[in-house]
């Protein structure tokens, strides 16, 4: 019995030490790979983001002219034309802004959800705006008369769709720096 005790402590003074030396090794080589792993992923992104940023400020860059076309301001003022009703008015704007949005469509992937809620939000408080203001004129009304309706209540908002989503683009580019 005692020659068995014996035994069981020379193969525990033997496997003890390997099994310490194996763990040692076995977490610092596991340590020394994520290490490596995070390295290799912090440098893949920096290589990215310096091809990625001109993109994504080219993509704030386009939606923030977006939003400059498509404000009352600015829409009104470039489709205004003396010669056509206010129910063809009415369709131009509508036409428009679908175009400028369908044209930046693409954007979206280079902002966040929030930025582009925002945006959306902006447009379809413009058509609703202007749905709104057409439904208040006569559709054989000059489209001055549209063009009045839907700049006095745009002016009359709380809150102005086209502001708040410039808003939130120029907090998302500040975020990038």
């Amino acid at each position: 019995m005692d020659g068995n005790i014996n035994s069981f402590y020379e193969i525990l003074k033997i496997t003890l030490p390997a099994l310490v030396v194996f763990l040692t090794a076995y977490f610092l080589f596991r340590d020394m790979l994520e290490n490596s792993q995070r390295q290799r992923e912090f440098e893949f992104r920096v290589e990215n983001q310096g091809q990625v940023t001109p993109v994504r400020l080219q993509a704030y860059e386009r939606l923030t002219m977006f939003l400059e076309r498509i404000s009352p301001q600015s829409l009104l003022n470039r489709t205004l034309s003396a010669d056509i009703s206010a129910a063809q008015f009415h369709y131009e704007l509508l036409k428009q802004i679908r175009q400028e949005y369908e044209h930046n469509l693409s954007q979206q992937i280079y902002v966040s959800v929030p930025a582009w809620e925002a945006l959306r939000g902006a447009k379809e408080s413009l058509i609703m705006l202007i749905n709104q203001a057409a439904d208040e004129v006569k559709k054989d009304d000059p489209a001055i008369s549209l063009s009045n309706q839907i700049f006095k209540q745009y002016m009359e908002l709380e809150e102005q769709p086209v502001a708040i989503a410039l808003a939130e683009l120029k907090k998302e580019v500040r975020m990038l720096f």
